[in-house]
């Protein structure tokens, strides 16, 4: 299996061909959605727990398709060993939602945490949504990203198939950007504009530079942030493309379905409830690690 190293978020492609969705439904449709939504997260799946549900226009139909998102622990443990991704389709001829596809994960490393929706939106044309999901793992925030979606507007598949896709680097560092043209992925070397964008405007940031060969964080590092505010970092210039080797040390974690105040959402560090957080980085070439203490109110 070839591996292909990547920088934090396959959603980079968000930048590019890659737009957002913007949902002009009917009341009737969104209501069928909502409905099939209330219904999934309340739904018990042996060996399972419901982790996250999302609608995603993978065939591009007038009612999306529901994607589900649960995961099952290691016998005896709260390690997280395995996943399953559940998509539900609407048949408006018959009134029902069906499953249409199953993607079970189990027994690798980054499967110890759980499948994390990441983002959605149009690469393929203007009617289909195509849809990124990754596993957060690792001192470095790694983040292995899966894209999902349909090419014919009726079978859905991992649209990057026999391929391990790992993105290194703390939280908005891109080592590769990814773009889909004439039938195929193209990749670019990922530089501090592409940073930004994935960063998805966080209003906390840090600076990643270089000066007289070693690597320097700047910013400031006693932090306070209100809930639903984002924290993340980048490289000082747009045009820098140096890949900063980082390493986080973070009380308490930051990691999905640990129940920290920030919460990992790729991309960068989301405030989800009150509470202190401290923060160590130590990037590749530094013999100091910078301390971040940060600091969650109402």
């Amino acid at each position: 299996m070839k591996k292909v190293i990547l920088s934090i978020i396959f959603a980079i492609l968000l930048a590019t061909n890659f737009q957002p969705s913007v949902y002009a439904e009917p009341s009737s449709e969104q209501e069928i959605v909502n409905k099939q939504l209330s219904i999934v997260k309340k739904r018990k799946i042996p060996g399972y727990k419901f982790y996250q549900a999302y609608p995603i226009k993978f065939t591009g139909k007038k009612v999306p398709e529901i994607v589900v998102s649960s995961y099952g622990f290691e016998t005896g443990t709260d390690f997280i060993n395995k996943t399953l991704l559940e998509v539900f389709q609407y048949d408006s001829s018959e009134k029902k939602w069906r499953i249409v596809n199953k993607f079970t994960d189990s027994g690798k490393i980054y499967t110890y945490r759980a499948l994390t929706y990441i983002t959605k939106g149009k690469l393929l044309d203007d009617k289909k949504e195509q849809l990124v999901v990754g596993y957060i793992w690792g001192s470095d925030f790694s983040l292995t990203p899966i894209v999902y979606g349909s090419t014919d507007g009726k079978k859905i598949k991992p649209l990057i198939p026999d391929k391990e896709l790992f993105l290194v680097h703390g939280l908005s560092h891109v080592d590769h950007r990814y773009v889909y043209k004439k039938g195929k992925f193209n990749r670019f070397k990922g530089n501090g504009a592409d940073d930004r964008k994935v960063a998805g405007g966080a209003k906390h940031v840090l600076m990643l530079e270089r000066k007289n060969g070693k690597s320097y964080i700047s910013g400031n590092k006693n932090i306070t942030m209100e809930l639903g505010e984002k924290f993340s970092i980048v490289r000082k210039s747009k045009t820098d493309s140096t890949d900063y080797r980082m390493r986080f040390y973070i009380v308490p974690s930051v990691l999905p379905g640990k129940g920290g105040p920030l919460l990992n959402i790729g991309g960068s560090l989301k405030a989800v409830k009150p509470g202190k957080v401290e923060m160590g980085i130590l990037t590749g070439d530094a013999y100091e690690t910078v301390e971040v203490n940060f600091r969650i109110v109402k």
